[in-house]
């Protein structure tokens, strides 16, 4: 018998079948693991942004001053002491409201919140987060991929 040392062509072909095989199995479940934790990860930063919008709102907080209609009575020029621009100018001190907080969607704002090198990206592909903030009772923060959730008025969406 004859035997010959060495790799046949028939053992190279198996062995690529076997690893073909194996990265076929292989491949995507860590590119589905990959996605989960880039998933986990979007929804942690979202969290983040959450606590650094209430920690902006009631620390500093935009501000802004309601003007209030007042009505006033009419006053008779006869018994009036003042001139009619104290009069007006009285009037202006008296109808505002004090200042009410309010949310931004400035993420400069919110950076003294955050921790130094935050990114308000999704770490799954780059993109930017959506904030809005419409007023002292409405905020939300959504990842622009789906499946990833947002929170609206400070409660996440994949937690319902």
């Amino acid at each position: 018998m004859n035997r010959r040392n060495g790799i046949s062509l028939l053992d190279v072909v198996i062995l690529i079948l076997i690893v073909g095989v194996i990265a076929a199995l292989v491949i995507p479940n860590t590119r589905m693991k990959k996605a989960e934790e880039a998933k986990i990860r979007c929804q942690e930063q979202q969290m983040a942004i959450n606590e650094a919008m209430v920690r902006y709102f009631t620390t500093a907080g935009d501000t802004m001053l309601l003007k209030v209609k007042v009505e006033t009575a009419e006053v008779d020029s006869s018994d009036s002491t003042g001139s009619e621009e104290e009069v007006a100018t009285e009037e202006a001190e008296g109808d505002t409201m004090p200042p009410i907080r309010m949310f931004t969607e400035d993420t400069t704002l919110l950076r003294p919140y955050l921790p130094a090198e935050y990114s308000f990206t999704c770490p799954l592909d780059g993109d930017a987060y959506i904030i809005i903030a419409r007023d002292s009772s409405f905020y939300s923060i959504s990842c622009p991929n789906d499946g990833h959730g947002q929170i609206i008025k400070g409660r996440p969406t994949w937690e319902e």
